[in-house]
């Protein structure tokens, strides 16, 4: 059944491309490349470090007579610190992890991250294929100022201990479907509300342990019975965001506000494996608030997870983050703070070889803190300095407490 629903999805996925690269080819197309480049260097704990990211983007679309535009979108994307799997939700927010980073050799760091097709109109918008979900595309977390080394959704993490992350994005980039209605459906009596759904069939089963916890929750043998051949099915997830202007003038005070929720169906291996006995369907929420006034920012987020445990807690993983920036001509300053909190019972953790299961919590809890300023140049170029701060709790049988100090410098691009 599993082999039948990936063919089909592969074989409309395939129809569709080339029934709207057809139309393209015999259409005025409209092509944008859009890109980002990272690059950023630092000392960690008395050792110097480095980690470069670079995204490349291109989209073409026509309008049709009857207004209706359709269009092909990718981006390929390089990066040493991206997993062949995605990150579900941070590090320790699921024993497993969700869909994967893209298409491409596991052994690379180049990779296809993106591509998909997509229609718009009076009805709203729809896209199919490789893309982020909903609950990511409208999430909405504390303000910053750097692209890469970041509190919450980072790309670049040379400490390894950071943990923070509030945006719902366990699917990944796993083929789905996702429709949006028109951002003004709703008149704009009450501000502008985007509202947004996703549906992805199947996620990447996690064979040869894509989807084992990272080193540091558990151990090899931990993440081969709890890692092996997971995957989900029917991810849906929604999502919403807000946003007003709370006041007039020439700086009105803004506000912005994200909501989503998702949920997958846990689809393991059959019989009574210990693995099928642990894990069990995912489910997550998360919230996010952003008030602007002028050149200040100031916001946070959160998101819960069960972390896909089979077990009667609702709430595993609990993450937030909080912060503030302030422009001053092409000078932005920038505060942040972060704390995730995976709380697990030890007995869910065999230990290596002879089985010995740990005894008391194995809770895990990260915070970080985080100052920077930027400069802006022309061309949509930065460049950026930070201190961060992080502080990692676990058991002292797992390792115990880790302190890291990074002092970062980000040089950045956009186009």
């Amino acid at each position: 059944m599993m082999i039948a629903v990936k063919s089909a999805v592969s074989t409309v996925l395939a129809v569709s491309f080339i029934a709207v690269g057809s139309a393209l080819a015999q259409a005025d197309v409209d092509v944008d490349i859009t890109g980002s480049a990272t690059l950023v260097v630092g000392i960690v704990d008395g050792e110097a470090d480095a980690d470069a990211d670079m995204r490349l983007g291109l989209s073409g679309s026509t309008i049709l007579d009857n207004g209706l535009e359709l269009g092909l979108s990718g981006n390929v994307r390089a990066d040493g610190q991206q997993a062949p799997t995605a990150v579900a939700g941070g590090r320790y927010s699921s024993l497993t992890n969700g869909g994967t980073r893209g298409l491409g050799d596991d052994d690379q760091d180049l990779f296809l991250e993106g591509a998909y097709l997509f229609a718009r109109g009076s009805f709203g918008s729809v896209h199919l294929g490789l893309d982020d979900g909903i609950a990511s595309r409208l999430a909405v977390t504390a303000p910053t100022l750097f692209q890469s080394a970041r509190i919450n959704d980072w790309r670049t993490d040379l400490s390894g201990l950071n943990d923070v992350h509030t945006i719902s994005d366990f699917s990944g980039h796993a083929p789905k479907i996702t429709y949006m209605p028109p951002a003004g459906f709703l008149g704009g009596l009450i501000g502008q509300v985007q509202l947004g759904v996703s549906y992805a069939p199947k996620l990447a089963a996690c064979d040869a342990d894509l989807c084992a916890p990272v080193d540091g929750f558990a151990t090899s043998a931990d993440a081969a019975v709890l890692g092996e051949d997971r995957r989900w099915k029917d991810v849906v997830e929604a999502a919403l965001y807000y946003q007003k202007a709370l006041s007039s003038g020439a700086d009105p005070l803004r506000l912005g506000v994200s909501a989503s929720w998702l949920s997958a169906d846990e689809e393991g291996e059959p019989g009574g494996t210990i693995s099928s006995a642990l894990l069990g369907d995912y489910h997550a929420y998360s919230l996010g608030v952003n008030l602007a006034y002028g050149q200040m920012v100031l916001g946070g987020s959160m998101k819960s997870t069960n972390a896909s445990l089979n077990n009667d807690r609702d709430e595993d993983y609990l993450a937030f983050d909080a912060g503030v920036t302030y422009g001053l001509g092409e000078w932005n300053f920038m505060l942040g703070y972060g704390n995730a909190n995976a709380d697990r019972d030890a007995a869910l953790l065999l230990g290596p070889p002879p089985p010995a299961v740990l005894t008391g919590r194995v809770d895990r809890e990260t915070q970080t803190a985080q100052a920077g300023v930027s400069y802006v140049f022309d061309h949509g170029v930065t460049l950026g300095a930070s201190a961060q701060l992080i502080e990692s709790r676990k058991n002292d049988q797992l390792g115990g407490k880790e302190d890291s100090a990074a002092f970062l410098f980000e040089s950045a691009i956009r186009f």
